[in-house]
């Protein structure tokens, strides 16, 4: 794959349009996009793809930033996202250079892994756009053989760090184990795995040092859990933001919730990350103009500007259709019906059907 890899980003570095956003112009100017090149250059990728994005909502960078955060998607092994991302500037872009290399990534992806791109099947009794399912419900019993608690690794700590509670990880197993057939199937397709960490940091150091997304100020230290485009990241614990101590564990209700909804950003990126698609952000601006004030303050998270408020809605209001502990389950419920309805229909649920399901108390 290293080749393929080499050539993309030849085609992509050389055949740029005339008037396209070249990431190499930039680097002059201290903006994201001059960040990112030079952390692209660098090979670090995972500082760079951050930057892209950053790029892309609070600067307006064009094609040719999407397809360089493709590239470092692409080199960080999250094929999955690289792909949806490749699908993305090939159907918005089709004419420029970039939409042409993005759709030379998909065709060749596809003919070396088949399974890389989503399946779906248009059958009598299925909802359009959602995933085939692939294992029996039994395969997907709630035993110890089930795939995809096999997927679970448990972060061992830094130093003075606790570790993770025998207690805690059989409860993520059993959340696993009580997921439908054909949301296991959904995840096992996307090759979705969990990690277990005492606290985000243990895992991902450089987060201690990064503004978190909707968080105010604060950093990825007080982030209980998060999903990286291929794993689904549950931490036991957080760190206090000033003191630098490992808090309490965090409640049961907190997990849970936390649980479904990084499951819910999971299997957004498993649909082609639906929640960036015209069809969500439709029905998601007719829901959001009609919430008031009030709620508005309190449900302002899923409510973020840009992408942002799209993908923590779709993964909240998947948690409350999932069944999780969500802080927010009635007012989900009432302010987004329209989305709430689409989320249902992509994870293959019934929209008639009365959600309900395990609660593990209020937060």
């Amino acid at each position: 794959m290293q080749w393929l890899l080499a050539f993309g980003l030849f085609l992509s570095l050389t055949c740029l349009p005339s008037g396209a956003a070249d990431v190499r112009s930039t680097s002059g100017k201290n903006t994201y996009l001059s960040q990112a090149n030079q952390m692209y250059l660098a090979h670090r990728y995972y500082e760079a793809c951050n930057l892209f994005y950053q790029a892309i909502v609070k600067e307006k960078a064009g094609p040719s930033a999407w397809l360089y955060m493709a590239h470092c998607q692409y080199s960080l092994g999250r094929t999955r996202d690289a792909m949806a991302s490749y699908r993305r500037i090939k159907e918005t872009f089709p004419k420029l250079a970039e939409g042409k290399t993005a759709a030379m990534y998909l065709a060749r992806e596809e003919n070396i892994h088949p399974s890389a791109v989503p399946i779906r099947v248009h059958e009598s009794g299925t909802n359009p756009g959602s995933v085939t399912t692939l294992a029996s419900a039994s395969m997907l019993a709630a035993t110890d053989q089930n795939p995809l608690t096999g997927r679970i690794t448990v972060v061992k700590p830094i130093v003075g760090h606790p570790e993770v509670a025998t207690d805690t990880a059989e409860t993520i197993k059993d959340y696993i184990r009580d997921l439908s057939p054909n949301i296991q199937a959904i995840l096992l397709q996307g090759n979705i795995k969990f990690c277990i960490t005492p606290t985000l940091i243990d895992r991902n150091p450089e987060m201690g040092y990064r503004e978190g997304r909707g968080y105010e100020g604060m950093t990825y230290k007080q982030c209980p859990g998060m999903f990286d485009g291929q794993n689904v990241i549950l931490c036991e614990r957080t760190v206090n933001e000033v003191s630098n101590d490992v808090e309490a564990p965090l409640s049961a209700a907190y997990v849970n919730q936390t649980f479904f909804h990084e499951v819910g950003h999971a299997l957004d990126g498993c649909l082609g990350n639906y929640s960036l698609s015209p069809e969500y952000q439709h029905a998601y601006y007719l829901d959001i103009a009609r919430i008031p004030a009030d709620a508005a303050q309190r449900l302002a998270y899923y409510m973020q500007k840009s992408h942002a408020g799209q993908e923590e809605s779709c993964a909240e209001i998947t948690c409350v259709c999932l069944g999780g502990a969500s802080r927010h389950t009635d007012e989900i419920k009432t302010y987004f019906p329209l989305t709430m309805a689409l989320v249902q229909k992509k994870i293959g649920l019934d929209g008639s059907a009365k959600i309900a399901g395990r609660r593990a108390g209020s937060l």
